[in-house]
């Protein structure tokens, strides 16, 4: 089963995350804030990464700078936002994210954005 990380600090956005990717029979993990998120991906191994970028403790983006700098590997990331300001989504591209969905979510748009960074489509 495919373990993806959800870093999100809405309690409603984060059960929906959660809901949607287990009825998907995945295995998802929760991240309440980005210092949560960095330690857990220095020590377990995920599929894929749904990233906010406003985040307690630490941001999306200054999560992934930390993990650039520190030149830690991580897995397909998706960035799940409510800003969908055009410098964000040029920041997300300059880490090499492409995929970068808008909040409130489209289900069906997030399932197959999901299916697709892993490769299941």
């Amino acid at each position: 089963m495919k373990k993806i990380l959800i870093v999100e600090d809405n309690e409603l956005n984060m059960k929906l995350f959660y809901d949607i990717l287990q009825y998907q029979k995945y295995t998802p993990k929760k991240a309440m804030d980005g210092l949560c998120a960095y330690n857990l991906i220095k020590s377990e191994k995920f599929d894929l990464i749904i990233l906010d970028i406003q985040l307690p403790k630490m941001t999306g983006f200054e999560l992934l700078e930390k993990l650039k700098k520190e030149n830690i590997q991580t897995p397909p990331i998706i960035i799940a936002s409510a800003c969908a300001m055009d410098s964000d989504k040029q920041k997300a591209k300059e880490f090499g994210i492409e995929d970068y969905i808008t909040k409130p979510i489209d289900i069906n748009n997030f399932v197959k954005t999901v299916k697709q960074k892993l490769g299941e489509i």
